[in-house]
């Protein structure tokens, strides 16, 4: 299958250009299955566009950004919550099962759980994260931060264990390290090597002048500087140190174009998600410890395996709690 996303700035502004790549697609014969996918604000939609996504909407998806409240939505977007609103049925109609991507950054952090909150009750599918940017300010603002956002991420725990129903937002809730509760495993494999993206190897990027790229995070007027030779994406060890020697290593997302533009080097990790990501991991586990220990209450219910898995993971994650607090 091939995947093919327009992306932007508002790729929509472009239709035309995309209504012509499409049409003219599907007047050939591929040896590939394709897929063409549209990020965009929801807010430049005309009839016109929606007859042509709706004619289009077996090949052409589409992904809608919302970003929790109207206060939190309209501060990062350009005051665009209630035009998104009055277009929401039309991808929730028609594209059910592709979720909107709800972005996180520190001046919407208050706001967090009551847009998280609100999404869930309006029944929306949709994914939350926080951006890799360093929009900290100085320390004393960013410690100011990280204590609301731990706030938030506890309320959204206890939403969430009040709503067992309810899986919980990914990445934002999602973020247990994949070795917790595994029988016998060894603390070095967390070492590996792991690439979080295809950039330099499953992606390209075509710009507007077709020049190509390994992702649109290297194009020179994101980056203010030339992309990379040929060793795109192909590190042989994590830099910087800290990051080599964390356990969360495997869970920690990191963008290899970000890490080109600050450090000159698509291995060499930027650390400013850190703090807040580290929370994260400590929220997921909490719901989750939380909830199996709920559902061990009831034993009677479930199978030996099913049993012993159960506190193997809920002790592990007890342990991994109790570590992270101190």
């Amino acid at each position: 299958m091939n995947y093919i996303d327009f992306f932007g700035g508002e790729p929509l502004l472009g239709f035309d250009f995309i209504r012509d790549v499409v049409d003219w697609f599907h007047t050939r014969t591929w040896n590939k299955k394709h897929v063409f996918f549209i990020s965009t604000n929801g807010t430049v939609l005309t009839d016109e566009i929606k007859d042509w996504l709706y004619k289009n909407r077996i090949t052409v998806q589409v992904g809608l950004s919302l970003d929790g409240t109207k206060t939190a939505h309209d501060m990062c977007r350009s005051d665009s919550y209630d035009l998104v609103m009055k277009n929401l049925p039309f991808f929730r109609n028609y594209w059910p099962h592709q979720p909107a991507k709800m972005t996180i950054c520190p001046d919407t952090i208050p706001y967090l759980a009551r847009g998280v909150i609100e999404l869930e009750e309006m029944g929306m599918l949709f994914t939350a994260n926080m951006t890799f940017e360093n929009h900290w300010g100085d320390d004393n603002k960013k410690a100011k931060l990280l204590e609301t956002y731990s706030n938030q991420l506890t309320q959204l725990v206890d939403y969430y264990y009040a709503h067992p129903h309810l899986f919980p937002v990914g990445p934002l809730l999602t973020a247990i390290p994949e070795y917790l509760g595994i029988p016998l495993y060894d603390e070095n494999n967390t070492k590996e090597i792991k690439r979080f993206c295809g950039a330099g190897h499953e992606m390209v990027t075509i710009d507007v002048d077709g020049t190509h790229y390994p992702c649109h995070r290297f194009i020179p007027w994101v980056t203010k500087k030339e992309p990379p030779g040929e060793n795109v994406n192909c590190q042989n060890s994590w830099k910087p140190d800290k990051c080599a020697q964390c356990k969360l290593i495997h869970s920690c997302p990191t963008c290899a174009g970000y890490n080109w533009e600050i450090n000159s080097d698509t291995g060499h990790r930027t650390t400013f998600h850190c703090e807040s990501f580290k929370m994260e991991v400590l929220a997921s586990c909490t719901l989750e410890w939380k909830r199996l220990r709920k559902k061990l209450d009831d034993p009677g219910k479930m199978k030996d395996d099913e049993f012993y898995r159960s506190m193997t993971r809920l002790d592990a994650i007890g342990e991994f709690i109790e570590t992270q607090a101190k």
